[in-house]
C-alpha cells in the first residue's frame, strides 16, 4: 500500500456519482426524455470534474491587494487610484524597483503597470474594480492573502 495521500481525480468524481445514472434509470420511465437526462448527467459529471482547474490570481491581483491595504479602510476605488498614483510618483522619484505602477491616466480610464511576465500593460479601470472587489473580500474576511 502506498504511503502517499490520495489525490482526487476526475475519475474519482465520476466513480462516486456513477450510480446517479442508475438511480435515474430506475425512477424515470424509458424513452427520449431518459436519454436526454442521462446525456445531461454525464456532461454535468465531466464539467464538475473540471471545476477546480482555473487561472490563479497573479501579480496584478497582488498589486491591487497591497495598494488597498496601504490605502486603508474604507476600501474605495477612489482611494485605490490615489494610492496607485502615489506609487507611480514614488517610482518616478526613487527608481524603477519601488513600484510596478507607471502611470494613472484618469482621462482614458487606464493604469499603466509593468507586470513581471507580461511587460508594460495598460489595465482598464473595470479590471481594477474587479480585482478591488476580490481584495475587499480578502481584507474584510481576514482570509489568507494571495500568494
Amino acid at each position: 500500500m502506498s504511503k502517499r495521500p490520495h489525490v482526487c481525480t476526475a475519475a474519482d468524481s465520476v466513480d462516486r456519482y456513477a450510480d446517479a445514472t442508475g438511480a435515474l434509470v430506475r425512477h424515470v420511465p424509458a424513452g427520449k426524455e431518459l436519454d436526454e437526462l442521462l446525456t445531461l448527467v454525464r456532461i454535468g459529471l465531466r464539467f464538475r470534474a473540471q471545476q477546480k482547474v482555473g487561472k490563479k490570481p497573479g501579480a496584478l491581483a497582488r498589486l491591487v491587494l497591497d495598494c488597498a491595504r496601504r490605502a486603508g479602510p474604507p476600501y474605495t476605488f477612489e482611494k485605490l487610484l490615489m494610492e496607485m498614483a502615489y506609487a507611480a510618483r514614488r517610482r518616478a522619484l526613487l527608481g524603477e524597483y519601488v513600484s510596478p505602477v507607471l502611470e494613472v491616466d484618469r482621462s482614458c480610464d487606464l493604469v499603466t503597470i509593468n507586470l513581471p511576465k507580461r511587460g508594460i500593460v495598460d489595465v482598464p479601470f473595470g479590471t481594477l474594480r474587479n480585482h478591488l472587489t476580490r481584495a475587499k473580500n480578502i481584507l474584510h474576511a481576514k482570509i489568507p492573502a494571495i500568494r
